[in-house]
């Protein structure tokens, strides 16, 4: 899953006032469900929109107990609401013939609700999802969610200084970036202009208190580097002099 999507829900939720007493770990759930409802685009399969409203209410209850892990889970999760949507639009059919004069049962109808009965269990078998597969399972799901909140984790402390959020008013992402004041600007220590450099280190090397290999390890550049700088930076200049002298 694209981290960032997460994010984005993330930050669409967490200052909405139906979620201020949500503990974090509650809402990055929340969030991570937001976005795999998104992939999944349950409307798409409808057009009738109580069955539209069915259909997002059972995905909703099938992800609080399982995380698909792949686009062939998502898509074979798809399948199980339409069937199991259509099994309830069999069902009101053979109901309202059954109410007329006639009493009348379609069993080739019936016959259809068995089969699409059938398909749906051996689809929930695949992705183990039936009773008996959650029951044996539930620690596998455990460890899902928290893999989800470490990768969430680790994305958030590699994104600090700028972070896309949506309005929850207009939908419209803009992004939110650190304000460069609550930063205190200091001078680089390893850089010189835009040249990896240390005055420090050179010196500690033409002293022989340290190896070349030593400020290469520290600076993480080559050996050779450390010779390219000496003579590019070094050779002209007065420390230089006084230290060789």
């Amino acid at each position: 899953m694209d981290l960032s999507r997460l994010e984005t829900e993330y930050n669409k939720i967490r200052n909405l006032r139906q979620y201020k007493n949500f503990s974090e770990v509650d809402l990055k759930k929340i969030a991570f469900n937001r976005v795999l409802e998104k992939l999944t685009d349950v409307p798409s399969m409808f057009t009738d929109k109580e069955e539209t409203s069915i259909a997002q209410n059972l995905l909703r209850k099938y992800l609080n107990d399982f995380t698909p892990e792949s686009t062939s889970d998502l898509n074979i999760l798809r399948s199980i609401i339409f069937l199991e949507v259509l099994n309830l639009r069999l069902q009101n059919q053979l109901n309202e013939a059954y109410n007329d004069k006639t009493k009348i049962i379609n069993l080739k109808m019936v016959d259809v609700m068995h089969k699409n009965l059938e398909e749906v269990m051996t689809l929930k078998r695949s992705l183990q999802i039936t009773r008996d597969s959650i029951k044996n399972d539930s620690s596998t799901i455990d460890k899902k969610i928290s893999l989800m909140r470490s990768q969430f984790d680790l994305w958030r402390e590699n994104n600090q200084a700028s972070f896309e959020a949506g309005c929850p008013y207009c939908g419209q992402v803009f992004l939110l970036a650190v304000r460069t004041e609550h930063y205190d600007v200091r001078k680089h220590p390893f850089f010189k202009d835009r040249t990896l450099f240390n005055k420090r280190l050179l010196e500690l090397f033409l002293q022989e208190r340290l190896t070349k290999h030593d400020v290469a390890l520290i600076l993480e550049c080559s050996d050779d580097y450390v010779e390219w700088l000496i003579e590019k930076n070094w050779i002209r200049t007065a420390e230089y002099k006084r230290i060789k002298s």
